[in-house]
């Protein structure tokens, strides 16, 4: 066991911020949420949205515990407790143990975000059995059983929340990522199979799919070209701009609300216009012609 293990900060070294009262609108206050990657890019922004709303994350991070202490701090200063767990999300008998600990010690998950994934860069004929399997693992089977683990609780409330993150390359195909691909889609198809399974529960599933983002990639061996490839698809974007973390995290603070208490089996994009749009330059014109 890491000395990381559920590490919380508690009441007594929390600041006493409250919620204010736009957040207070989303009605969550008090909840706890297991947020998969929330150490880094659109996890953080995703944990710490949440604190703001009054929820408690608790931060699922794999490598750079560094920084999900960091994540934790931040979360405190807005006045909410915060934890961690380290994993790998391959490791299904460790989620499970988790999603138990958090059960005994911390009274339970309210709300689950399957944010984290790998993206590895390969060929067709490059990607072989261990690569495939270690895509769907972490992107696809990782999700399922962090749901199966927290379901039982959510329905006994009768109140629950689970949001998958997707991606865009999921819809328009992506070189390179054949296994990725296929697993972010496989997310979606995934929701729908819980979402019908458990919408009379008062549990709600739905799918987030955030578009090209400005985030720092951990892996840029993955991402060849990377700020040529962001220029030129910042092009193709509607609005014509990359999109901030926080954007992403505010879309899953409504999903996870209660004001999203009749929407389930959804996918919300939140991608500038980029799907199902195309930019079509050669036909804008501006601002002064409207």
């Amino acid at each position: 066991m890491s000395a990381s293990e559920g590490k919380s900060v508690s009441a007594s070294e929390r600041k006493s911020t409250g919620v204010n009262e736009k957040m207070s609108a989303f009605g969550i206050a008090g909840k706890r949420a297991l947020v998969t990657g929330g150490n880094r890019n659109i996890g953080r922004a995703i944990a710490l949205a949440f604190a703001e709303a009054g929820v408690a994350p608790v931060i699922l991070f794999h490598q750079d515990e560094a920084a999900a202490r960091k994540v934790c701090a931040e979360v405190a200063g807005k006045g909410v407790e915060a934890a961690m767990y380290q994993a790998d999300l391959a490791d299904v008998e460790r989620l499970r143990a988790i999603v138990r600990d958090i059960d005994n010690r911390l009274g339970g998950i309210d709300i689950l975000v399957n944010n984290a994934a790998i993206r590895p860069n390969s060929k067709i004929s490059e990607i072989t059995v261990e690569e495939w399997d270690g895509v769907f693992a972490t992107n696809l089977r990782a999700p399922f059983f962090l749901c199966q683990a927290v379901l039982p609780n959510m329905v006994k409330k009768g109140w629950g929340r689970i949001v998958n993150l997707g991606g865009t390359d999921g819809y328009l195909g992506k070189p390179r990522r054949a296994h990725g691909v296929s697993a972010k889609l496989g997310l979606a198809g995934l929701t729908r199979a819980l979402a019908v399974e458990v919408a009379r529960f008062g549990v709600t599933v739905n799918t987030l799919v955030p578009g090209t983002i400005d985030t720092v990639r951990p892996h840029p061996e993955w991402y060849p070209g990377l700020d040529t490839g962001f220029a030129e698809r910042k092009e193709r974007i509607p609005m014509v701009r990359l999109g901030a973390p926080r954007e992403v995290a505010d879309a899953c603070l409504f999903l996870a609300s209660n004001l999203a208490g009749y929407t389930t089996a959804q996918e919300l994009f939140v991608n500038g216009g980029a799907y199902p749009l195309v930019r079509q330059p050669l036909e804008e014109y501006e601002a002064a012609d409207f």
